[in-house]
């Protein structure tokens, strides 16, 4: 079966459970210090759906990587702005699973009218920074020893990358759902596209 990226469902949840949790136990990539379960990690995909693009990368139907947006902070004047997120499979880090979810993430949050994507990454972390960097993130900001796990102090740097101009009186940003609803009210099936397979 071909590699490709669709929009997940609350159906991924226990998969991307499984992706996720190494992370949160083992590093300090995720300041999260308990792996949340599936029903949890379901309501998450379902509230990031109302806004923002939630994907999951396929490879022989298994999902291998994830990759989200969410608000940038809660204050209504950052609402141009987001949060960007990706994880892979811990047997599929370096096969492009990151790259091909950012492609279509980013493409899906310029479509969607946001100003700027920022992410965030645990220090020092050179495969993270790396893959922001080839997508055109640029460092903005870090802040030392904001967070404590795993017995140490952590840094957290921000990258940004803009999306779109800084124009005046900006356009409301279009909701995720709203812009794969066709005429006629009905949502379509699940964002997908196929890839070319990558070993």
């Amino acid at each position: 079966m071909p590699r490709h990226i669709r929009t997940a469902t609350s159906e991924d949840a226990a998969a991307v459970g499984r992706i996720y949790a190494p992370y949160v136990r083992d590093t300090a990539v995720s300041f999260e210090v308990t792996p949340p379960d599936p029903d949890e990690m379901g309501r998450r995909i379902s509230a990031t759906l109302g806004l923002h693009p939630y994907l999951v990368l396929e490879e022989d139907g298994e999902v291998q990587g994830y990759a989200y947006a969410g608000p940038f902070a809660a204050r209504a004047a950052y609402r141009w702005s987001v949060e960007v997120t990706v994880y892979v499979a811990e047997a599929r880090r370096g096969c492009g699973v990151g790259g091909a979810l950012y492609v279509e993430l980013l493409a899906l949050l310029t479509r969607q009218g946001f100003h700027a994507a920022f992410a965030g990454i645990t220090l020092p972390n050179a495969a993270s920074v790396g893959l922001h960097e080839r997508f055109g993130f640029v460092h903005a900001a870090t802040f030392s020893r904001v967070g404590y796990k795993l017995g140490a102090w952590r840094d957290v740097g921000w990258w940004r990358r803009d999306l779109a101009p800084a124009l005046p009186d900006p356009a409301e940003p279009l909701a995720f759902p709203d812009l794969v609803r066709p005429r006629g009210g009905v949502i379509t099936p699940p964002l997908e596209r196929r890839l070319s397979r990558r070993r």
